[in-house]
């Protein structure tokens, strides 16, 4: 028994989860949908995507988005200006010579509309692309083209944004069906964004309160650039909200991961983006990113010591994606109440033989802890997809005999038991 006791002893790497539940969200076989996630909840608001041209972020920014994931697409009109928004506007060759324009995929605090631009920035303090601040007012000044979900061109200017309320106006290219539109910011407290759908001329209201989502799954555009040439590429990815950090960790165990430090995290919105998927072009089937893990953290700032710092807040959650295939993606979510403090690892008292087997050849557990009742025991892949589940009795000297391993694939596997904040895990090996 001794001997069995002490084969395989596995150092574990301090961690706070335990892998708890799988979630599937789907935005349709079209990407048509965006599916906010709440992480604490596993709530998933599931809304329209379709229905919209621009995105007026909040409160505190005049940044400005377009609906890249649904074919809106901008240019900026480099040899006008706002004053010439009267005039018939004539497009032929002019595309290929005006500047398209994408959303950052850093950040939400720029648009398309904003050029690259912030307006907080030291190099460009006020200049918001479309317009630039001054004495509590930004006033456009610049002529965009826009085309619509539809199809259909328009020209459009921004033309001001005063006392939290923007005031833009478009036409047809030909200046038929003008029309002069406002959008308020305080209709839409607490979100995000507030929306505006050019066709019917309207507001929408169409996402969860920012404290009610951590991740925002959708198409959208990522900007690629290689060799001097900017290219935007429609992907379908994961965008995290403002106040949240992703922090990845690549070539980790995702079962016994390491927790990340606060300089792992980062604010860029895209971190989780779409790269954890890779397509098989053997296959035509997208492949998850092995030994891949991903950890979500709340920030907001407090002062400390007297100073302003930007400090982790709330509940820390792992992810591990496990497929994606139609707009569907599936991801296992750790359980975020236990914490390393509370979790307690034993694996001398823990053994799993043979430690390497064939296809079809079955595992032999023995447990000699010191916990007794009634316990989990799960089998996870190096993925993290829980493959085996079973209830057991724990006793002294218990011998758990025979897990038929027919349906599992070649690779590495971890067996774990939990009995409270007790874990005990091994791992074997199927050839």
């Amino acid at each position: 028994m001794n001997k069995l006791i002490t084969l395989l002893v596995l150092t574990i790497l301090g961690t706070s989860f335990s892998f708890a539940k799988e979630v599937k969200v789907d935005i349709s076989a079209k990407r048509t949908s965006s599916a906010y996630i709440n992480l604490g909840s596993s709530d998933v608001v599931i809304v329209d995507n379709t229905n919209w041209d621009l995105a007026f972020m909040n409160p505190l920014s005049a940044s400005i988005r377009i609906n890249g994931g649904q074919d809106v697409r901008l240019w900026h009109v480099s040899d006008a200006t706002s004053d010439d928004f009267d005039a018939p506007l004539d497009t032929a060759g002019k595309f290929e010579t005006w500047t398209e324009l994408f959303n950052s995929t850093d950040d939400w605090q720029i648009g398309a509309f904003n050029m690259g631009l912030d307006g907080f920035s030291d190099d460009s303090p006020g200049e918001f692309g479309w317009g630039q601040y001054a004495q509590t007012v930004v006033t456009g000044t610049e002529l965009f083209v826009i085309k619509l979900r539809n199809g259909e061109y328009k020209k459009i200017v921004i033309d001001e944004l005063s006392a939290g309320t923007y005031y833009f106006f478009y036409s047809d290219l030909n200046n038929e069906n003008a029309v002069q539109k406002e959008y308020t910011k305080s209709n839409f407290a607490g979100k995000l964004n507030g929306y505006f759908d050019l066709e019917k001329g309207e507001s929408l209201d169409r996402e969860p309160n920012l404290e009610q989502w951590h991740l925002e799954y959708s198409k959208y555009v990522q900007i690629v650039e290689g060799q001097g040439v900017t290219q935007p590429y429609p992907v379908v990815g994961i965008r995290s909200n403002r106040g949240v950090k992703v922090a990845q960790l690549d070539d980790v165990d995702v079962v016994d991961t390491p927790l990340p430090k606060v300089e792992d995290f980062t604010s860029i919105i895209t971190e989780i983006g779409h790269d954890w998927k890779e397509l098989n072009f053997n296959t035509f089937e997208y492949e998850m990113v092995e030994n891949r893990v991903y950890f979500v953290q709340r920030f907001e700032l407090q002062e400390v010591n007297g100073e302003t710092v930007e400090v982790p807040v709330g509940e820390l959650y792992k992810l591990v994606f496990k497929g994606y295939t139609g707009g569907e993606i599936t991801y296992e979510l750790a359980d975020p109440q236990l914490s390393v403090n509370e979790t307690n690892y034993d694996n001398s008292k823990f053994a799993v033989y043979p430690n390497v087997i064939s296809k079809n050849e079955t595992v032999n557990l023995v447990y000699a802890g010191g916990e007794f009742g009634q316990a989990n025991l799960n089998i996870y892949s190096s993925t993290g997809a829980n493959v085996y589940s079973q209830n057991v009795t724990l006793s002294q000297n218990l011998q758990i005999s025979n897990i038929n391993t027919a349906d599992f694939n070649s690779g590495v596997y971890f067996v774990r038991i939990q009995k409270g904040n007790s874990i005990y895990t091994q791992k074997f090996v199927v050839r």
